[in-house]
């Protein structure tokens, strides 16, 4: 049977040895990209591993990518699993770019840790699995499977990053439609990778990275699409993928509301702007309530 590892990303905003670094190379100008709420920690890593074990339990080895400071791994995680990895950003990325906050550029060189398999799935800490998925969700016996579509963006940070990708790999899938770009996308989704064909990548353009990484997002950079997009260019891609539900959690409502029957992973993205304490608590209570077991990687 296919070996398939799990790759997801923690980031502790509380963590004072971080904010202080993060204070040292931030310039003071807010974006969406680099404002706090891309930072603070809702306590969703914990319902996103439980997720993976409940309806993913073909998953071989879990690696939680963090930055190299004491405080990031989360006192609840259970380090001593056999089947745990904790992976530093120095352990992948090159020192030149550290450290980053840029998860453009964290998700770029992902293929290059450790022991990791030639087939494995990267999800962010706020995916959230709700049913049973199967490897043939996936990946097929040659290529993966995953929702690419084409969509309309309007000229902007985003969308200069899925430019930069595709430039690398295909011109000609991104075309100008008036005064929107047409360009493939792939919403908010677990992605699934090819070890092999992903490291060949970087080796080949490896002269050309080091100027897409920035160390906050910027026009610059790169995307994990780069990736995909090549497999697509090879014929190693089909655009089916599983059913991804999108949730901006902007306020309270949001998250009472939250409905987790029509989808197989629902995605929790932060844009909250009233009491953050309380709707922590209460979207912790709607998730115990779709996953209240622990799972092997809790103490």
């Amino acid at each position: 049977t296919m070996k398939v590892d799990y790759v997801t990303s923690y980031v502790n905003g509380d963590d004072r040895e971080w904010g202080v670094d993060f204070l040292r190379y931030f310039n003071g100008s807010v974006n969406w990209s680099n404002s706090a709420t891309r930072f603070r920690d809702w306590g969703t890593l914990r319902y996103s591993l439980r997720g993976v074990c409940k309806h993913m339990p073909w998953i071989n080895n879990v690696f939680v990518v963090v930055a190299d400071y004491e405080e990031q791994v989360p006192e609840w995680l259970c380090i001593d699993n056999p089947r745990m990895h904790i992976v530093r950003h120095s352990e992948f990325i090159p020192k030149d770019v550290l450290p980053t906050y840029n998860s453009n550029v964290i998700d770029l060189f992902l293929p290059r840790i450790d022991g990791l398999s030639e087939h494995f799935i990267y999800g962010c800490d706020d995916y959230v699995v709700v049913r049973d998925l199967n490897v043939c969700d996936f990946f097929l016996d040659n290529g993966v499977n995953v929702k690419v579509e084409m969509r309309n963006f309007k000229d902007c940070i985003y969308t200069r990053s899925i430019m930069n990708s595709n430039a690398m790999i295909d011109r000609s899938l991104i075309h100008k439609n008036v005064d929107e770009y047409v360009m493939p996308y792939c919403d908010h989704a677990f992605v699934p990778h090819l070890r092999s064909y992903d490291v060949n990548l970087l080796i080949e353009h490896a002269s050309e990275l080091p100027s897409f990484c920035s160390r906050f997002r910027s026009e610059s950079d790169v995307t994990w699409l780069i990736f995909l997009m090549n497999l697509y260019s090879k014929g190693m891609l089909v655009s089916t993928g599983v059913r991804t539900k999108f949730c901006g959690l902007y306020k309270e409502g949001d998250i009472a509301s939250l409905d987790f029957s029509d989808c197989d992973v629902i995605v929790l993205n932060d844009e909250y702007r009233e009491s953050f304490c309380r709707a922590k608590t209460l979207l912790d209570q709607r998730l115990s309530f779709v996953l209240p077991e622990k799972c092997e990687f809790e103490r």
